[in-house]
C-alpha cells in the first residue's frame, strides 16, 4: 500500500478524534446557567463510577483498537516508504551531480557521455602544446572503488590536465558535492558486456596508433614550423590588423545610409567592408568577406550584421595575440625552436616502435598475432601509467613500458618483482589495495587498478607473458 494513503488515514483518524472531543465539549454550552461554573456542583460518585466512566472507557477502546489497527498498517509500509525515501535521494543527488558534471566541465575533457575526450596540455619534456588524451570514466568502476575514485578527484592527477576537484586537493567540491559527482559517474557506466565489446576496438586502434605514428609526428612538425613562422611574421602583421580594427569598426557603426535588405548594415558598409577584407585577407591568412546589400542573410541563417561583428571580435582577438607575440618575440620563438628539435628528433628515434616478429620469437614461439595482441593490450590498457608520454601523443611516448604514474616495467622488473607468472596475473586482475603487500617487496597505494572486471584471464595472461619475455635493456 502507498505511503500516502497510510497518511490520509492517520490523517482522518486524528481529525476524527479531534471533531468528537470538541462536540463533547461543547455540548450543553448553549444553556443559560445562573451559577458559574467553578462553583456549580460536579457529577455525584454514582454518577462518575457508572455513565461518566463507562463513557471514558468506551472512548479508550476506541482509541485503542483504532491504534491497535493502524499501527500494523503503517509498520507494513514502513518498508516500501524507506525504499521510496532512498530512490528519491538518488535521484535527487543524481541530478545534483549531472549538474556539477556540466557546471564544472567534466565533458569537456571526458566527453558529455563519459565515453573519453581530449584536454590541451604543456607537454613538459618539450614545452609543445599537445592534445591530452583523457580516459574514458564511463567505465571506471570495473577498475576502481568508490573511495579509489574519490581520491583521484580529491587530488587529481599531476602533471596532467587533471586537476584537483576536492577541498582537501586545493579543489572547489565539498564531501557532499564529491559524492554527488561520484552518484552521476556511476549513474552513466556502460554495461559490462558493453565494456568486453570494446576490447577489439581498443586493441586494434592501439596498434593502429602505432603504425600511424610517423605520420602523426610529421604533420606535428610541419604545425611548429608554422607557428615558428607565424611568430616570425607578428610585427608585420600587428599594424594591419590594429588599423583593419579601426576600419572594421568604423563602418559597422556607419550612421547614414540606405539599407536595402534592412539587416542592419547599410548597403555602402557592406560593399566597403567585403572589398576592404579582401584586401587584407592574404597579408593575414583570413577569409574576406562577400557580403550582398540585397540579400538579408549572405550567409544561410546568419544576418549580415552578425557576420560583420564576428569579423571583427576574431580581429581583435588577432590584435590582442598578436600584441602578446611580438612583446615576447624571443622567448616565444625559443619555445617553439626548442619544440621543434624535440619533435624532430622523436621522429629520428621513434620511439614508439616496437618489432612484433622479435617478440613473437622470443616470448610467444613465433605466433606474430598474439606477439601483436599481447602490445596492442598493454598499449591500450597499460600505457597510460607505465609509458612515459603516452597520453601526450606519438611523439611523446618513450619506449613502451617506460614508466610514468606507474613503475617502469622494463629491465626484467616483471620477473624480479614476482616471481610466479600466476601471482602477476593474480595482481592484475585484483589491483593495488593502499599498505598491502604484493609480489617481492611491493606495497601497494592503491592507484594500480584491478582490470578482472574489463579484460579476460587469457589477455591479461597475454599482457603478463609480454612483460615477463621482455628483454633487459643494455
Amino acid at each position: 500500500m502507498n505511503s500516502s494513503i497510510f497518511v490520509t488515514l492517520i490523517s482522518l483518524s486524528i481529525i476524527g478524534a479531534l471533531a468528537f472531543f470538541a462536540a463533547v465539549g461543547f455540548r450543553g454550552s448553549g444553556k443559560t446557567k445562573d451559577v458559574a461554573p467553578n462553583l456549580e456542583p460536579y457529577k455525584s460518585d454514582d454518577e462518575l463510577e457508572t455513565k461518566h466512566m463507562d463513557k471514558t472507557l468506551s472512548i479508550a477502546v476506541l482509541l485503542a483498537s483504532l491504534l491497535t489497527v493502524m499501527i500494523p498498517l503503517y509498520y507494513l509500509g514502513e518498508q516500501n516508504r524507506q525504499e521510496e525515501f532512498v530512490e528519491y535521494f538518488d535521484e535527487v543527488s543524481i541530478e545534483r551531480g549531472e549538474h556539477l558534471y556540466e557546471e564544472f566541465g567534466c565533458g569537456n575533457c571526458h566527453g558529455v557521455d563519459g565515453g573519453g575526450g581530449a584536454a590541451p596540455y604543456v607537454e613538459k619534456r618539450s614545452g609543445v602544446s599537445v592534445v591530452w588524451a583523457a580516459p574514458a570514466i564511463n567505465n571506471v568502476f570495473y577498475r576502481y572503488d568508490d573511495e579509489e575514485i574519490r581520491y583521484w578527484l580529491v587530488y587529481g592527477r599531476a602533471n596532467s590536465p587533471m586537476p584537483a576537484w576536492g577541498l582537501e586537493g586545493g579543489g572547489p567540491m565539498n564531501d557532499g558535492q564529491l559524492s554527488d559527482l561520484l552518484e552521476y559517474l556511476r549513474y552513466f557506466q556502460i554495461s559490462q558486456q558493453e565494456e568486453l565489446q570494446n576490447i577489439e576496438i581498443n586493441v586494434n586502434s592501439a596498434i593502429l596508433r602505432i603504425e600511424n605514428s610517423t605520420l602523426q609526428v610529421e604533420s606535428e612538425i610541419i604545425k611548429q614550423n608554422q607557428l615558428i613562422q607565424d611568430i616570425n611574421d607578428a610585427p608585420s602583421k600587428l599594424p594591419i590588423v590594429q588599423e583593419a580594427v579601426l576600419v572594421v569598426s568604423g563602418l559597422i557603426d556607419k550612421e547614414t545610409g540606405i539599407d536595402s535588405d534592412e539587416d542592419g548594415l547599410f548597403d555602402s558598409a557592406e560593399i566597403e567592408l567585403s572589398t576592404y577584407s579582401a584586401s587584407i585577407a592574404e597579408s593575414l591568412g583570413t577569409q574576406a568577406l562577400n557580403l550582398n546589400p540585397e540579400e538579408e542573410e549572405s550567409i544561410p541563417g546568419r544576418k549580415d550584421l552578425s557576420i560583420a561583428k564576428a569579423y571583427l571580435s576574431a580581429l581583435q582577438s588577432d590584435e590582442i595575440n598578436l600584441g602578446i607575440l611580438v612583446e615576447g618575440k624571443e622567448k616565444f620563438l625559443k619555445e617553439a625552436s626548442d619544440g621543434l628539435v624535440f619533435l624532430e628528433a622523436a621522429l629520428e628515434n621513434s620511439l614508439w616502435n616496437v618489432d612484433y616478429q622479435e617478440i613473437a620469437d622470443r616470448t610467444f614461439e613465433g605466433d606474430l598475432e598474439k606477439a601483436k595482441r599481447s602490445v596492442g593490450l598493454f598499449n591500450a590498457y597499460c600505457a597510460r601509467c607505465h609509458t612515459a608520454g603516452y597520453s601526450a601523443g606519438a611523439a611523446y611516448t618513450k619506449k613502451i613500458a617506460s614508466g610514468g604514474l606507474g613503475p617502469a616495467l622494463r629491465s626484467g622488473r616483471a620477473n624480479i618483482q614476482f616471481k610466479a607468472r600466476e601471482d602477476m596475473v593474480d595482481f592484475i586482475i585484483n589491483g593495488s589495495v593502499n599498505g598491502k603487500g604484493y609480489g617481492v617487496n611491493g606495497v601497494g597505494g592503491g592507484k594500480m587498478p584491478g582490470f578482472g572486471a574489463v579484460l579476460p584471464e587469457s589477455d591479461i595472461g597475454l599482457i603478463v607473458d609480454y612483460l615477463r619475455g621482455m628483454m633487459p635493456d643494455a
